[in-house]
């Protein structure tokens, strides 16, 4: 058995090193991951003797204390000048001193580059490690440290994180009577790596000989970064101007278990808690003379004795220590109510540090700005679409890129049915929305976004043309913005007569940098049609794994499929389909399961005779349906594709009023059209005679396919953008004029 602290997910481990410091053969690395999150890594040396685990605060949680007693508290103008808050740290370190004992504190290293837990003996040694430095800290062997001066009868006091208090506390094991634990109410543990690279550009190569995060000289009692150089220079940021605030304030830069922190609470697992008392006028205004005013919590016996010490025996230097209610200041001190959570900037922030460094990429994250806007049919109300998107989506987020989801307004501004909320819900999970827009704001969204995309499904149609306009042609993209087509359709093998859209959709889609089709027909229609060069690729929905739709079937909340069934997805259901589902599952002694289609449920439920319907169905209860059966039947085209991708034995009935193009391209390109039954010229018998798939041949095509159609993107990417043809400017200039005619006659 496993008895290393291998196991500790990623996302709750704090890094605050008590596994290091407890290992007796030094078999465990600390070692910092590409996002500047330090964790423990554990060596071949390992002995498996369990000592880490038993020093784990993860596998070992520390039991806290009840909820304390508040304080407002402030030393003398003097020490709180210096100090973050109230000057709490300082008396506190003072009183520790002056017992003999010594103190366990925070402070920078290497140029202000790092910052790590050190050891003070004397009253000077205390200054660096008075301030806030938002930024991760390393325990580094004080752990170690701090117990032989314990076992040596030495008075310690060790201050630091939440986390690592906790930490502190399982390494030891036992409690300590000369041990005084002090935590503070902490936002987060920030990114090393995105701190350096902050710090590398406010610094602008000059060497630094201070940095505050709590100034007072210029802000007084405030958060500023305020950077003191060597040359006899000062650079001010307040706290509202300030990217670095920006960052983890957002949860943006923060480490991940500090999104479900154990320890952002009002019961805590230290003696005493410092922080900022920020609104205490409202309790009182005399508590508050805007140098500072330091928040206790006082959690423990020992911790109350100590308090009471020490405005005893260091009451000249204290000039307030009034008793608060705790349930009104917590009011305005969020993080002793509930941890930071992450900002969905976080990924795209991490992704694009090197290449743009920290204020570019935190301005770009936070939602001001994004790779690629999302235009297409994702929003529909169809299981398939959905998911095509969010595949789409999942593979631009491995390439580095992020995406935005741009809903599209019909040309009436009449609203989508209702049916799209759900899918708009199942989306929004996962990546970020934009807000919706009319079609003549449409073009705002060229502010957010650097290129944008078409993804898969039937958006070349006449009538979806007529129904959103030019829209899915990418009117709206302003010129210099990159515009790539990633597998749309024109459905029917065929685009409209109507010569005026024809010859504007013509214009728009020669503007595109980069054209690719679903099916095999739609190559042939750009070339004959519009004079455009398409390459036809495979449909998006196949090009994440299956472990990633595994995710999100094990969301769904249908918990009592059969063992095995027959899973039924139904866009367009008669009689022929009845009962050809119904011969599938006698052959195959299955019960049957179905999913009609999400928007024409409603219509079609009374036509759907055979076995167990799920009315409602979420795209996870759609996914972990198709997962988990044993055959499938299906008149849907991304039916087949996920049939296909998990490999299994199905059959599709190809929907001529749908488009039958796209069975045949995918059934073409894989081997598998004798799956595709056309009725009424084929029926039962022809079903049931069918063989189950060999997928090795089968998945060693559709891997091929599913390469070639991302590295298609993938250079379709790098491309440079196309400069503008002298007929999309003048079609540009019709549209502009046209509008301007518009409005005169609005006047």
């Amino acid at each position: 058995m496993d008895k290393s602290i291998i196991n500790v997910k990623r996302i709750d481990c704090t890094g605050c090193g008590a596994c290091k410091v407890a290992c007796p053969v030094d078999a465990i690395k600390l070692e910092y991951d590409n996002d500047g999150f330090l964790y423990p890594v554990v060596t071949d040396a390992c002995i498996n003797c369990g000592k880490c685990a038993k020093a784990c605060q993860v596998i070992h949680p520390v039991e806290k204390y009840p909820t304390p007693k508040a304080y407002a508290f402030m030393a003398t103008q003097q020490i709180r000048e210096v100090s973050s808050s109230g000057g709490l740290f300082s008396l506190l370190a003072t009183y520790v001193i002056g017992q003999g004992g010594a103190v366990f504190g925070a402070v920078y290293g290497d140029g202000f580059k790092s910052v790590y837990m050190t050891k003070a003996e004397t009253i000077d040694e205390i200054a660096p490690m008075r301030g806030s430095k938002y930024v991760f800290c390393e325990t580094r062997d004080t752990y170690k440290e701090a117990k032989e001066l314990l076992e040596a009868g030495r008075q310690v006091l060790y201050t630091g994180t939440p986390c690592e208090i906790a930490g502190l506390r399982t390494y030891l094991g036992k409690e300590y009577d000369n041990l005084l634990l002090v935590d503070f109410v902490c936002h987060a543990a920030n990114s090393v790596k995105a701190y350096k690279a902050w710090l590398k550009e406010i610094t602008e190569g000059k060497e630094l000989k201070k940095l505050d995060f709590r100034d007072k000289n210029f802000y007084k009692w405030s958060t500023p970064a305020v950077a003191y150089f060597k040359d006899g220079t000062v650079k001010k940021q307040p706290y509202n101007e300030c990217f670095w605030y920006n960052g983890f304030l957002e949860g943006v830069i923060n480490r991940d278990n500090c999104a479900h922190c154990e320890y952002a609470c009002a019961e805590r697992v230290s003696d005493i808690t410092m922080g900022d008392a920020w609104q205490v006028s409202r309790i009182n205004k005399d508590y508050s003379d805007g140098i500072g005013t330091s928040l206790v919590l006082v959690n423990s016996e020992k911790g109350e004795e100590i308090f009471n010490k020490i405005q005893t025996e260091l009451k000249n230097i204290i000039t307030l220590c009034e008793e608060i209610p705790l349930e009104e200041i917590r009011k305005y001190n969020g993080n002793i109510n509930f941890p930071q959570k992450q900002s969905p900037a976080r990924k795209f922030f991490f992704s694009h540090l090197d290449s743009m460094g920290y204020h570019n990429a935190l301005w770009y994250g936070r939602g001001r700005r994004w790779d690629f806007g999302l235009v297409g049919w994702w929003f529909a109300s169809n299981y398939g679409s959905a998911l095509t998107y969010f595949a789409l989506a999942k593979v631009l987020e491995k390439m580095g890129k992020a995406s935005i989801f741009i809903p599209i307004p019909k040309l009436d501004g009449t609203p989508w049915d209702d049916d799209t909320k759900n899918v708009e819900a199942f989306i929004g999970k996962h990546f970020r929305i934009a807000k919706k827009r009319d079609k003549e704001h449409m073009h705002e969204m060229n502010h957010f976004c650097d290129a944008f995309m078409l993804g898969s499904d039937q958006m070349w149609r006449e009538s979806t043309t007529k129904l959103v306009g030019h829209t899915f042609f990418l009117d709206f993209v302003a010129q210099g913005k990159k515009k790539i087509a990633c597998a749309p359709s024109f459905g029917a093998g065929k685009y409209s007569k109507d010569a005026n859209l024809r010859m504007e959709a013509s214009v728009l889609l020669d503007s595109f940098d980069a054209v690719s089709v679903r099916e095999t027909s739609g190559v042939d229609i750009c070339k004959e049609v519009f004079g455009v060069e398409a390459q036809q690729i495979i449909d998006p929905i196949f090009w994440v794994d299956t472990d990633v739709y595994d995710e999100i079937a094990e969301q769904s909340t249908v918990n009592d499929l059969p063992e095995k069934y027959l899973f039924c997805y139904v866009l367009d259901p008669n009689d022929e389909k009845v009962k050809i589902a119904e011969r599938i599952a006698a052959e195959r002694n299955l019960e049957v399961i179905t999913i009609l289609g999400m928007r024409e449920a409603k219509y079609t439920r009374d036509k759907w005779t055979v076995g167990r319907i799920i009315d409602n169905a979420s795209v996870e209860d759609f996914v972990n349906a198709i997962r988990k059966c044993e055959y499938m039947f299906t008149d849907s085209h991304h039916g087949v594709c996920l049939a296909i991708k998990y490999n299994k034995n199905y059959v599709a009935i190809g929907n001529v009023a749908r488009g039958l193009d796209r069975f045949t391209t995918v059934g073409g390109l894989l081997g598998l059209n004798e799956r595709i039954i056309s009725l009424p010229n084929q029926g039962e018998d022809d079903v049931v005679a069918l063989a189950d798939i060999d997928y090795a041949p089968v998945n060693e095509k559709l891997s091929y396919e599913i390469n070639r159609g991302i590295t298609w993107m993938d250079e379709a990417i790098k491309r440079p953008v196309k400069p503008e043809t002298p007929m999309y400017s003048m079609l540009r200039r019709i549209v502009s004029l046209e509008k301007e005619v518009a409005a005169l006659k609005n006047r």
